[in-house]
């Protein structure tokens, strides 16, 4: 045992000795350490310092004391009950603004103007008068000769156009007018509803025959006219003129 363990201890003491030796040999590594970065450091101007918030005031809490017992109000047997008014909700300070700053209401000013009241017409005032015919009822009957200036609605449109019709052909007489003859002759004349003279007469003489004879002449060379209007209701008209010369001139005129 003891020879045989000679070489091998003499082999693990070298091997241990090498290994130590090594060790010691061996180079240590160079640690690095990090680089060095230069950094830039601005100074910032030191804020204002703000004032301080200040405390609020603590108020002392009263000390809670005890409500007292409120003594028991018996009502009486004949005395009145009051009744509770409920209580609103308190007005916050935007309302009482609102309610402040609304205008007024206005007082409705009654009108002093007062409209007048018409009565309606009755049944008798919209029918057409007894005497009143349509387009295809015509009367025969006269009421008498109507005055060529007359006024009622019913003629002024179709007497208007036998005055233009005449005074076309109208004339001053040459020979009057020599001599100076001047006069006012009054004149009927009748039409028939196709606008056809039915005669012309003369009722007052001016004085003149000169002057007579041409007034009919004018009528008669005026002659046919305008049919009779359906409006006026009759068959037949007789008109009633008058011509007057006077200063060179010539007049239709109602003489009475």
């Amino acid at each position: 045992m003891t020879t045989l363990g000679d070489p091998f201890l003499r082999f693990f003491a070298a091997s241990l000795a090498l290994h130590l030796l090594l060790l010691m040999t061996w180079p240590k590594p160079h640690v690095t350490g990090p680089s060095q970065i230069p950094i830039q450091v601005a100074l910032l101007p030191t804020p204002e310092e703000a004032p301080a918030p200040l405390k609020p005031t603590m108020i002392p809490k009263e000390p809670a004391t005890r409500p007292s017992k409120a003594k028991a109000i018996i009502a009486q047997k004949n005395s009145p009950i009051l009744e509770e008014r409920p209580i609103g909700p308190k007005e916050s300070y935007t309302q009482r603004e609102m309610k402040r700053e609304e205008p007024p209401p206005r007082v409705p000013v009654e009108d002093k103007f007062t409209i007048a009241e018409r009565p309606l017409p009755t049944l008798k005032e919209l029918l057409p008068p007894v005497n009143w015919t349509t387009s295809g009822q015509r009367s025969n009957k006269s009421d008498g000769p109507v005055r060529l200036d007359t006024r009622e609605p019913q003629y002024i449109t179709y007497f208007g156009s036998i005055k233009r019709a005449i005074e076309v052909v109208w004339q001053y007489p040459e020979l009057a007018l020599r001599h100076g003859l001047q006069g006012k002759l009054l004149m009927e004349f009748s039409i028939l509803d196709n606008g056809e003279l039915a005669r012309a007469r003369i009722i007052r003489s001016s004085g003149s025959n000169l002057l007579d004879e041409e007034a009919l002449r004018a009528v008669r060379l005026a002659a046919p006219f305008s049919p009779i209007p359906p409006w006026i209701g009759k068959d037949k008209l007789d008109i009633l003129a008058s011509f007057e010369y006077y200063d060179n001139r010539l007049n239709y005129r109602f003489m009475p």
